[in-house]
């Protein structure tokens, strides 16, 4: 198996299309996420491209977060994100070329979209090397997938509000696929991804952006942010609960 490591994000939104074709909404008025093969087939190339730009970055804060020692390099078949990621480069374009020719596919329409980003991932069998929680190996230099210094929250507040729908939808599912093929334990995994709705983050995301803290921020830092204060919150509520 060929598996071509480049760290390179590449552009995140397509500003210049226009429209989608199944901008449906959900109670609160919102753009729903894709679910299906179904509906990425009928989103416009900005819309499929908002969506692998955020599964990228859902992984990078997973693996990131991840409590286990990294024991390979990200260039190495072994290492986690191949149960994550297709084959070949690590970036937007080979990510969405490889959902969309699975989309294509007459008999994969009715395929929800976790699915089918498991079903096109370089890796389907075995399991992934990692090593001990919190151990001291080489995790830090091989936790790293995609390039430093992601979009900002200005590119973000500029992309449509569909784009933004995706993205947040897309970063959710990137980081349940590395949390699910870690076995990430529940009171570790929310603060990946909180115990919510990708709309109520994506509002909390939403609200981050016009704060002065993230003025010269990445978008990858409010999110990282975001979510971690959501996890913290629930287990906070879930504290108080009982």
């Amino acid at each position: 198996m060929k598996i071509h490591f480049r760290p390179r994000l590449g552009m995140l939104f397509g500003f210049a299309l226009l429209g989608l074709a199944c901008a449906t909404a959900h109670a609160g008025g919102a753009p729903r996420a894709l679910v299906s093969c179904a509906n990425y087939n009928a989103a416009d190339a900005g819309t499929r491209s908002a969506l692998a730009a955020g599964y990228l970055e859902g992984v990078q804060a997973a693996v990131d977060k991840e409590a286990h020692d990294m024991l390979v390099p990200p260039w190495h078949e072994d290492h986690p994100i191949w149960w994550a990621l297709p084959e070949g480069e690590v970036g937007v374009d080979n990510l969405s070329r490889r959902l969309t020719a699975f989309c294509a596919a007459a008999a994969n329409q009715d395929t929800r979209l976790p699915e089918a980003f498991s079903r096109i991932a370089a890796r389907t069998d075995g399991e992934p090397r990692i090593g001990l929680p919190f151990s001291d190996g080489a995790s830090d230099r091989w936790r790293r997938i995609i390039e430093a210094r992601g979009p900002g929250c200005a590119d973000y507040e500029a992309a449509r509000e569909i784009e933004r729908t995706q993205f947040v939808y897309g970063y959710f599912l990137g980081a349940s696929t590395i949390n699910s093929i870690l076995r990430t334990p529940p009171e570790q995994s929310v603060m990946v991804w909180p115990d919510a709705e990708h709309y109520e983050v994506k509002t909390r995301v939403d609200a981050a952006c016009h704060e002065a803290r993230y003025l010269n921020s990445t978008l990858r830092d409010a999110l990282w942010v975001t979510t971690a204060e959501m996890g913290a919150e629930g287990k906070v509520a879930d504290v108080q609960f009982k």
